[in-house]
């Protein structure tokens, strides 16, 4: 660690710090106003992050989603050394979709800028988007290997000099089955990196900074600082967590051996299951993104996400397990394993910290791909839609309902995907009793049934978790509700599959809900009231999950949703 961080005082650090965060915000707020698709323009499945000239991230917009923050700096890095520096000028712009270089899986796009002060490289701007299509099979966790997933585009020149590589343009376009709407995701990414470089010189020159160097260091040197600080408050130590999932085929295990120790962190992943034959593999970066996450999110929530605290880790997975698949390896689904991280993690973290972190989650955040043909009235179509189950609670509050968790991706409104799709929502609404009881209940998951308008047969493509294997609870908190997926009422054959739906059919997905915090006989019965009345749990769930007597809680008035029963007393029979 740096003892002599660059001479910035407070007031030129809160400044700078604040002037970084809104230049990364104009140039996410530049992608999103020219995306074409859902994906970015409504989910926010993207990041916007500034490095300095070395390489290192300094800045992400506010909106970035965790992964794409971890796995960038490594990206850039794998970039540089098949194109270097000297080979790059001014109007060059780099892209690729590598799983093992990026973020994972092919949909990932990361395109990189160098930023020029006179003739001398000052920094890069870098935007990573998940694009609505990239060819091959549709988007899904059944593929056999890499190269059914779709295009895969080495680290290439996509402009040269400011001038467009035609050759890779035609390439893109002539292998994806929506065009206009991918390419158009991907003008919106150059017009970000664009935005980015030109705020971040004119902050330069109002900040007389030849180069970002020092700032790069200050700000790096009180990231880590933070992090050592908040270590010195966990307990040195080796801690074990596992959880487990549905998996493809067979249930897996990933188990986490943290070591906390010299304030540093370590991670191992020996004894986690091995890489799957189908695609829900995981390659390393992803998972290294997803294991500083939440380790973050515990001990240092206030910190911006830099290289300042990353520099404080050391991750180690098996090669060939299901946490660093080697290729060929179908990795399209990889987040169905990499949000489930954070359960295995907590649960080791609690053991050493118990009253700070939160009980396993309602995750992996579910995909659901619909794609039709074209036929003489519409053309061809692909839909993105995301569904998240509940969080899991604390040991000071309730988990979040319907929250995205350990990645942030936002929901697209019905009124849209209804409007630029042949699909229409019977219904989507909380799941009551979803979450799991205790002192703090789990967040609630969410009951949705889509029925297809379409006049042709079209496939939709199931990215679920945790339909066997539930969300667990801490420190004696239950278990959340398991998930589900129906058609026309029948449960799915595999729920990590390919469904076609015929024109009327119904779709009816159940997310899962998270895990309770502590005993449930210690919830006060003014919250389990609450519950009730707001629809989190029905009466009768109630007065299963509590034994408590003391008083007699009157439900004269509650949701349509929850069932009406008035002036009973939760044990009562």
């Amino acid at each position: 660690m740096p003892k002599d961080l660059p001479s910035f005082d407070a007031v030129e650090m809160a400044i700078h710090w604040s002037r970084l965060i809104a230049i990364v915000d104009q140039a996410a707020a530049a992608l999103v106003r020219t995306s074409f698709s859902t994906v970015i323009r409504e989910s926010n499945d993207f990041a916007c992050v500034l490095f300095d000239a070395h390489g290192r991230s300094l800045a992400q917009s506010t909106i970035s989603v965790p992964g794409f923050i971890g796995t960038m700096p490594q990206t850039l890095r794998e970039m540089l050394k098949r194109i270097p520096r000297e080979k790059l000028e001014p109007g060059d712009v780099l892209i690729t979709n590598d799983p093992w270089m990026g973020t994972g899986h092919l949909h990932d796009l990361t395109m990189a800028t160098p930023v020029f002060k006179g003739s001398d490289i000052v920094a890069f701007t870098c935007v990573t988007a998940h694009l609505p299509d990239v060819g091959g099979r549709q988007w899904s966790a059944a593929a056999t290997e890499v190269y059914e997933e779709g295009l895969w585009i080495p680290v290439v020149k996509y402009y040269r000099h400011g001038r467009l590589n035609e050759d890779m343009h035609r390439i893109l376009e002539a292998n994806v089955r929506n065009p206009e709407q991918v390419i158009g995701d991907v003008r919106a990414q150059l017009a970000a990196t664009s935005v980015m470089a030109g705020k971040l010189l004119d902050f330069m020159e109002d900040a007389r900074l030849q180069d970002l160097t020092s700032l790069a260091g200050a700000i790096h040197g009180v990231s880590e600082q933070a992090m050592v600080k908040a270590l010195r408050e966990v307990p040195e130590g080796i801690y074990v967590g596992e959880t487990h999932a549905d998996g493809w085929g067979a249930p897996l295990t990933i188990r986490a051996r943290v070591v906390i120790r010299d304030s540093r962190i370590a991670v191992d992943y020996d004894g986690t299951s091995p890489q799957s034959s189908r695609g829900i593999n995981a390659v390393f970066n992803h998972t290294y993104a997803f294991t500083i996450y939440p380790f973050k999110s515990v001990l240092v929530p206030e910190i911006p996400n830099n290289e300042g605290f990353m520099r404080l880790f050391d991750i180690q997975a098996p090669p060939g397990s299901i946490v660093n698949a080697q290729p060929p390896a179908a990795v399209g689904a990889r987040h169905l394993v990499g949000h489930l991280l954070q359960g295995a993690i907590f649960q080791a973290l609690g053991k050493a910290v118990p009253d700070r972190v939160q009980a396993d989650s309602g995750t992996p955040l579910w995909s659901v791909v619909f794609k039709g043909p074209s036929t003489e009235r519409t053309k061809p179509f692909t839909t993105v839609l995301f569904f998240n189950g509940g969080t899991g609670a604390t040991g000071w509050a309730d988990g979040s309902s319907c929250t995205s968790f350990p990645t942030n991706i936002s929901i697209a409104p019905i009124e849209i995907v209804e409007t630029l799709s042949p699909l229409r929502f019977r219904y989507k609404r909380l799941a009551a009793d979803s979450g799991g009881a205790g002192k703090w209940r789990g967040g609630c998951g969410q009951d949705i049934a889509i029925e297809s308008v379409a006049q042709t047969p079209m496939s939709v493509s199931l990215l679920t978790e945790r339909t066997k294997f539930p969300a667990v609870g801490l420190n004696g908190g239950h278990p959340g509700r398991c998930g589900f997926v129906r058609v026309n009422g029948r449960p799915a054959r595999e729920p990590k599959g390919t469904v076609v739906l015929n024109p009327g059919d119904v779709l009816e997905l159940g997310l899962p809900g998270g895990g309770g915090f502590g005993d449930v006989k210690a919830r006060d019965p003014e919250l389990v009231e609450h519950d009730v009345q707001e629809g989190y749990v029905t009466l009768k769930h109630a007065k299963r999950q509590t034994k408590r007597e003391r008083r007699r809680p009157r439900f004269s008035k509650t949701r349509a949703s929850t069932p009406v029963l008035a002036i009973q007393h939760l044990t009562s029979p």
